[in-house]
């Protein structure tokens, strides 16, 4: 009979590789547990600073509903101041449509009025340059405006059907010239009654 001997050392792994998965199981723990606990004292912050800054937007908010209100309270004006100040701000505007029509040149067409608190905007079309320099001259001499100003001057040609077309282009073409001038108006003179006076 033989006897069973086995010199080799018995390698037992089961034991040690169940060990290092203990350690390496508790140490993810521990980690995820303090990310989390982490992640929960930064939100407590958070909120808490949240908190301060709803505190004072309110406060804010409450502030500006005190200033709206006593505002109103304050521009709680009578119908009388209303007329008032609308009768001071307005003024008449046909004794300036009647000035600037009458200042007009010959061959002059005004296009258009744009009023505003202080003035008008006029846009006038012109046959020639010197009538326009005339017409600023004249404005100028009126006791209705304080200052005239000079906007844009563009040339056009006039637009016509195609049998007028046929006969004028043996003649020379003339440009015409449309003028944009903002007339500021003398509200002293105008109140006192102007021309009328």
């Amino acid at each position: 009979m033989i006897p069973d001997i086995n010199l080799l050392p018995k390698i037992e792994k089961g034991e040690t590789s169940l060990k290092l998965a203990y350690i390496l199981v508790g140490i993810l723990s521990l980690l995820t547990l303090a990310v989390f606990a982490w992640i929960f004292f930064n939100a407590e912050s958070e909120i808490a600073d949240s908190e301060v800054t709803r505190t004072t937007i309110i406060a804010t908010r409450d502030a500006l509903q005190g200033q709206v209100s006593s505002a109103e309270m304050q521009n709680n004006g009578s119908l009388e101041e209303s007329v008032t100040f609308v009768e001071s701000v307005s003024y008449a505007v046909s004794p300036i449509i009647i000035e600037t029509r009458n200042l007009l040149p010959l061959n002059t067409y005004l296009r258009s009025y744009v009023f505003s608190e202080t003035g008008v905007e006029a846009t006038v079309d012109f046959e020639t340059l010197n009538s326009i320099s005339s017409y600023v001259s004249e404005l100028k001499k009126s006791l209705y405006f304080n200052d005239v100003q000079v906007g844009v001057i563009e040339a056009f040609e006039i637009i016509t059907s195609d049998d007028e077309k046929n006969l004028e282009q043996q003649f020379a073409e003339v440009p015409r010239y449309e003028l944009e001038i903002n007339l500021v108006i003398d509200k002293a003179y105008l109140a006192a009654g102007g021309d009328e006076q």
